[in-house]
């Protein structure tokens, strides 16, 4: 027998069989169950369970008696038996140190005649030397001084040459002056150190002085700056009538 989907009548019969397929199995259970006792089943209560925690008891502690300390008796004491001093060693007497007698210092020897005749000979050279030296020292003091002397005739000439003293100045009147100069003898500075007692007569010197404006100098360095860096001239009208 086919099933066919598009035929309906085509399922009639497999259903019927089914359907008494299945009231039988139901008939068979339910003869069953009525046989049997009724099964009462209990049901456990529920029960309420919680974590106790229980603490242990301390073990209780004795209390400690204080311990009663026995009375010692006394031992009979031992007599102390006193030791024997031990013999005292002697020592032997330290040995006497024998210093060595020191030997005498060598005397010393005083100078022969030849040291006597060196040392007198030099001290004559030493002051020969001195001597020499004063007399150089002298000669050069002396040629400085006339040097200067020289240079100073030579610019006092220079300044009478162009001095235009007034008409009231006097022959004896001075005037005193100093001149500065650097090394090519050009003037630098006039300074009047004394009056002639004139004004006109102490300026008309000081004017022939920048007049000349040029003096002549050594060419020695040492001996200008000695005696030519700044000099002193005393000056008088020579020619004056009064």
């Amino acid at each position: 027998m086919q099933l066919h989907f598009t035929d309906p009548t085509s399922f009639k019969i497999p259903m019927i069989g089914s359907g008494l397929i299945i009231a039988v199995l139901l008939f068979l259970l339910s003869n069953q169950w009525i046989g049997s006792e009724d099964r009462v089943v209990q049901v456990p209560q529920h029960i309420a369970a919680r974590i106790v925690q229980v603490n242990k008891p301390k073990p209780k502690v004795a209390p400690t008696k204080p311990k009663t300390t026995k009375p010692v008796a006394a031992k009979n004491k031992k007599p102390v038996t006193k030791s024997k001093p031990k013999p005292i060693e002697k020592t032997a007497p330290p040995k006497a140190v024998v210093e060595k007698a020191k030997e005498p210092a060598k005397p010393i020897p005083l100078p022969g005649a030849d040291f006597s005749d060196a040392l007198a000979q030099e001290e004559k050279q030493n002051a020969l030397d001195e001597l020499l030296q004063k007399e150089i020292a002298a000669k050069q003091a002396e040629y400085e001084e006339q040097a200067q002397a020289d240079y100073i005739s030579q610019i006092s000439a220079l300044i009478q040459a162009v001095w235009r003293f007034p008409p009231s100045a006097k022959h004896d009147e001075e005037v005193v002056l100093r001149i500065y100069l650097v090394p090519t003898g050009e003037v630098t500075e006039v300074v009047l150190l004394q009056s002639s007692g004139n004004d006109a007569l102490d300026r008309s010197a000081e004017q022939a002085v920048w007049k000349v404006a040029h003096f002549p100098v050594p060419d020695d360095a040492v001996l200008f700056e000695k005696k030519f860096r700044q000099i002193v001239l005393k000056l008088k009208p020579e020619n004056a009538r009064l």
